[in-house]
């Protein structure tokens, strides 16, 4: 009977140990594929946002006309054709926050025919180009977006331009980056604390006019108590104004004389001046030292009439006696 050598022995022994290995690597790619796992870089964008110097958006909203979102010293403004207006900072300091990070948290999809299926082709997809001074330092598309109902998570999916290979990731990108340029503008006419507000000076047509300042806890008007509640109402009001709807048929300069005047001073702030005037039409119109490329509608969400305010509304109630 014969009998192997040691060195066959110890040949057969790694051929084996060999197999095994194999066997263990096919059975984990198997189990991996069942759990629908791939391999790949979930770091879809990573930048510095201090890099970023402007973004190209083309958005089904705006009928993919494409516009530039384009960073002035420490501003935004929105460019289109020969059209350049402000850009809402928190806003697009958002977006560009978002896209920065912007991680995978898997592949939905590796073939260009399942593009349209969600919302990432060439035509269908909200696509977003950042640029640094040397060069392009992101470029993808943003499709739509769908809801867990079970993990109560949203997710987006989007693909990253000349790839083929769909991605989900956390949020909603396509609620955030499908705009028209209106939806990025800056909609200011005033932000503030209502705590720091300690001086309203509103000055109206025909001479009529009245001051409230604040002395201590309580204020005034022209000298006399205001009513407590009616003021508190209007300081919360006035201390956030956004307007709704833009009215770019006004040059902005117009709005200097306008007859009403409403200014806003105190601790911790610039004074802010908001004009009103009604146009020939008859169409109320806001204006605001803070945001001075833009002439608001006054009738949209009443503006005009939330601001310009008449002198009744803070006199004292005073109960009848009985």
């Amino acid at each position: 009977m014969s009998k192997i050598r040691p060195k066959s022995k110890n040949k057969s022994i790694l051929v084996l140990v060999f197999v095994v290995l194999l066997i263990a690597v096919v059975i984990t790619q198997i189990n991996k594929s069942k759990k629908g796992e791939r391999s790949f870089d979930p770091e879809l964008m990573s930048f510095d946002v201090e890099e970023v110097v402007s973004m190209q958006l083309y958005t089904k909203s705006n009928n993919f006309e494409p516009f530039s979102i384009v960073k002035n010293g420490e501003e935004w403004t929105i460019e289109q054709n020969d059209q350049v207006y402000p850009a809402d900072p928190d806003l697009i300091s958002s977006m560009v926050n978002e896209l920065s990070t912007l991680e995978a948290k898997q592949v939905v999809a590796k073939k260009k025919d399942r593009w349209a299926e969600f919302d990432v082709t060439d035509t269908s997809g909200v696509r977003v180009v950042v640029n640094s001074d040397k060069k392009v330092i992101g470029d993808l598309f943003i499709g739509r977006f769908s809801f867990n109902q079970a993990s109560r998570q949203p997710k987006t999916y989007v693909r990253l331009n000349e790839e083929n290979d769909i991605y989900a990731v956390e949020g909603y990108l396509s609620m955030t980056f499908n705009r028209e340029i209106n939806g990025l503008r800056n909609k200011s006419v005033f932000r503030g604390n209502r705590n720091d507000i300690t001086r309203i000076s509103l000055n109206y047509p025909a001479d009529s006019s009245m001051n409230l300042i604040k002395e201590e806890a309580a204020w005034m008007i022209n000298g006399m108590p205001a009513d407590s509640a009616s003021m508190s109402d209007y300081l919360g009001t006035v201390s956030y104004l956004v307007g709704t709807e833009f009215r770019d048929d006004i040059d902005p300069t117009t709005m200097l004389s306008a007859p009403f005047t409403v200014v806003l001073e105190g601790q911790n702030m610039s004074s802010v001046e908001i004009k009103g005037m009604v146009d020939p039409q008859g169409k109320k119109l806001v204006y605001s030292s803070l945001n001075t490329k833009s002439v608001f509608d006054g009738d949209s969400g009443e503006l005009f009439d939330r601001i310009f305010v008449g002198m009744n509304k803070f006199q004292p109630r005073i109960a009848p006696i009985e």
